[in-house]
């Protein structure tokens, strides 16, 4: 009798257990590198900090960053599963198998224990 129940949950697949990440997006109007300057009581010109600081004071596609975004957490395993409006801001539920993210951090883990590996005298 145990021989067959063993045989039968060898055959079945376990399963999976999910782990879930929640993102609100949240819509802030483009950094003005004027403001920052009047700000900084004009210390450092507009010019200067929109050329110092590309990355926040570069006009960017919104389209763009959130497709980034989601690809990147696409790349981390994670799924869209739902997206919901909550006071007129996109609510988004992601989920992936457990495993994966063990496996995501062993994968981050391993360069560390490489680099500790190579700091040891021979």
């Amino acid at each position: 009798m145990f021989k067959r129940l063993r045989q039968r949950l060898r055959g079945t697949p376990a399963q999976p257990f999910w782990e879930y990440k929640v993102v609100q997006l949240v819509a802030q109007p483009p950094a003005s590198p004027e403001d920052a300057s009047r700000k900084l009581g004009g210390s450092l010109s507009a010019e200067a900090l929109r050329s110092q600081f590309p990355e926040y004071y570069a006009n960017q596609n919104g389209r763009r960053q959130i497709n980034d975004f989601l690809n990147r957490l696409g790349d981390d395993g994670w799924e869209l599963v739902q997206v919901q409006q909550i006071a007129d801001l996109p609510l988004m539920v992601f989920k992936r198998p457990k495993r994966l993210a063990a496996a995501a951090n062993l994968a981050k883990q391993e360069p560390e224990a490489e680099e500790h590996h190579a700091q040891q005298p021979c």
